[in-house]
């Protein structure tokens, strides 16, 4: 089951850097096929140096990777149900910075909210969105989160709890 869900994430996500660098896009299926065959893909995409794609790969690997980095420090650090409420927040806050500096959104809080709350879908559509403006805001915003939860958590362990604070 764990190789299954590998599997279909890294297919996800080759799905998603796939339609980079594209005028006409591939139809369904060829993208189907592309991305249930992202080994392949992804080699062909080293062996003819296609850098907006790798560069799309490597900003979603970038931005999952850190996203797991902070939601498992909260993990580590919280106990299952207070985590589910952290973790939810951390997300809905990512959504709601990034529609923060988009101008379409920007003066609409009402609809930031809302899609803060559902923050799956705008998690996806900045994954799946051609020009990655998107993307990269929510990595910075995720990034930021991670170090600042690990500068917090290092006071915490170094300094807090030897000094009895904690």
């Amino acid at each position: 089951m764990f190789l299954l869900l590998v599997w279909a994430t890294l297919a996800f996500m080759v799905s998603c850097a796939d339609t980079v660098g594209e005028e006409i896009p591939r139809p369904t299926r060829h993208r189907i096929a592309r991305a249930l065959f992202w080994p392949a893909t992804i080699i062909v995409w080293f062996t003819h140096r296609s850098v907006p794609k790798l560069a799309r790969f490597g900003a979603i690997v970038w931005l999952l990777l850190t996203g797991g980095w902070l939601l498992a420090l909260q993990y580590d650090r919280l106990p299952t149900v207070v985590f589910i409420v952290v973790a939810e927040a951390t997300m809905a806050f990512v959504i709601y910075c990034v529609d923060a500096m988009s101008s379409e959104l920007q003066r609409n809080p009402a609809r930031r909210v809302a899609r803060s709350v559902l923050w799956m879908k705008p998690l996806v559509d900045y994954l799946r969105d051609q020009d990655s403006i998107m993307l990269v805001q929510a990595s910075v915003t995720v990034w930021v989160l991670l170090t600042s939860g690990w500068l917090l958590g290092l006071m915490v362990d170094r300094i807090g709890h030897p000094l009895g604070w904690v």
